[in-house]
């Protein structure tokens, strides 16, 4: 660009301002989530409980573990709010109706951490062990768009040990943690309180 004459008297033009760095405000989480979950049943919570407790102490995770009652396999996450709408519950209670209850055997073969969220977590191996979970998780969104919500298709089934800020390599898992599904939730997230308040379940 050819250099921009002055006439005189005349004062060039102010440098434009620069942003600083890091001045933008963290975006805030909102206090309440709504989301479909599958639940273990208490005493396999309890294993999975000491599984993760152990890998913790073996490889020096330091990690952040998720109390045993707030175990669970995450369906469909329907959105963050500062209060939940009734009309977005009553949609997902209404949806969730017509969706015939689980009824399989979920099998959980391996400790990883999933490196974008630090989420250090149970998964499998072998698609076979998550197979009617997936497929499940496919008739309960469909129910779901059918009632206007807009399910997120990707989905890695997995149960959520707790977060490390320390890099592991798979940890296999055996014999395999695994549970007979019959039942699935909706619960209400109270962020950062570490509450999960129940919604509705199916079957009740």
């Amino acid at each position: 660009m050819p250099e921009q004459l002055l006439l005189p008297g005349i004062d060039p033009p102010p440098a434009p301002l620069r942003r600083a760095r890091g001045a933008a405000k963290p975006r805030e989480r909102l206090p309440r989530s709504l989301f479909f979950a599958i639940l273990p049943p208490p005493a396999v919570a309890e294993a999975v409980a000491a599984l993760a407790a152990q890998l913790d102490g073996a490889h020096s995770l330091k990690a952040k573990l998720t109390d045993p009652e707030r175990l669970h396999v995450t369906l469909h996450h329907l959105g963050d709010y500062t209060a939940v709408p009734r009309k977005v519950l009553q949609a997902a209670l209404d949806a969730a109706a017509t969706v015939a209850p689980p009824a399989f055997e979920i099998a959980f073969d391996e400790a990883l951490r999933f490196d974008k969220s630090r989420a250090f977590v149970l998964a499998s191996g072998q698609p076979a062990g998550t197979a009617a979970l997936v497929a499940f998780r496919q008739r309960l969104g469909e129910a779901l768009a059918d009632a206007g919500f807009k399910p997120e298709r990707g989905f890695t089934p997995h149960m959520t040990l707790g977060y490390t800020p320390r890099k592991v390599a798979l940890q296999p898992v055996a014999p395999a943690l695994r549970w007979h599904a019959d039942a699935f939730v909706l619960l209400e997230s109270h962020v950062g309180e570490h509450i999960y308040e129940p919604r509705g379940k199916w079957p009740a």
